[in-house]
């Protein structure tokens, strides 16, 4: 493997846990690795520098001018934007070599994330297939906030695009417990934001709602085929599913 003409950037706060797998999967195909720290207290900055990255510390000002702001101190001109608990496949590495070789590169390109829970690939499920852009032509695109959590890039349908073929890894979660604290979060900013909006909810809409989305999850979609970590994800579903319509309905 050889060193391409690719930045790589990462938004970090207190990732100590996960930076060092994210920036060592990168480095075969990547030297200008630039990390965007906001305000870690753990050993975060301290990794990244060790292993070779730029570290920027800049106070939270949102997703997207975090890594606009990443994106501007990068050397190269294509930029593959990855979260610290993400990594590259080594057949994403090969993939992404054999691009850069082929002179015919588009300024944006989606990848397939594999979702990992405790550890556990997910195939099936409402995990997998996981599309999102990730690699692009800074000069083309940029980040900008498609609503008060999300940052989406700029492009339209008339945007040269590909799929890549090969996958970005996503270590979700290591633990049950986290799982389901950080859905219990997204129940509750999912209910205030729907409250702002006018929106209201019932008993009957909750359990009807969550009741679905584990039967479409888990049967559907194929969920029981990835086993005890399967039926894990499709009832933190449930749970969230049915927690955010009740916080809501508390809410009002």
């Amino acid at each position: 493997m050889g060193i391409l003409p690719l930045s790589v950037v990462i938004i970090t706060r207190n990732e100590e846990a996960n930076i060092e797998r994210s920036i060592r999967s990168v480095m075969p195909v990547c030297s200008d690795i630039v990390v965007v720290d906001s305000g870690s207290i753990d050993r975060t900055k301290e990794i990244a520098l060790s292993l070779g990255a730029s570290v920027i510390e800049n106070p939270w000002p949102g997703y997207s001018k975090q890594k606009n702001l990443g994106n501007a101190q990068t050397k190269h001109n294509y930029i593959f934007s990855i979260d610290a608990d993400e990594s590259f496949s080594p057949e994403l590495c090969e993939e992404l070599i054999a691009l850069f070789g082929s002179n015919r590169m588009k300024p944006l390109y989606r990848v397939n994330l594999i979702n990992h829970y405790c550890g556990k690939p997910i195939k099936h499920g409402a995990w997998y297939p996981d599309w999102h852009y990730r690699l692009f032509d800074k000069r083309v695109l940029h980040w900008t906030e498609t609503d008060d959590v999300h940052e989406g890039l700029n492009w339209n349908e008339q945007t040269p695009k590909e799929n890549l073929k090969e996958h970005l890894f996503h270590h979700t979660t290591k633990t049950d417990a986290y799982y389901l604290q950080k859905m219990e979060q997204y129940a509750l900013l999912f209910a205030t934001k729907m409250k702002a909006k006018g929106k209201s909810s019932s008993i009957a809409k909750a359990y009807s709602s969550a009741v679905f989305r584990f039967f479409k999850e888990y049967f559907l979609q194929l969920g029981f085929l990835d086993g005890s970590a399967g039926i894990k994800i499709a009832k933190a579903h449930y749970i969230y599913t049915r927690n955010k319509y009740l916080y809501l309905k508390k809410l009002n």
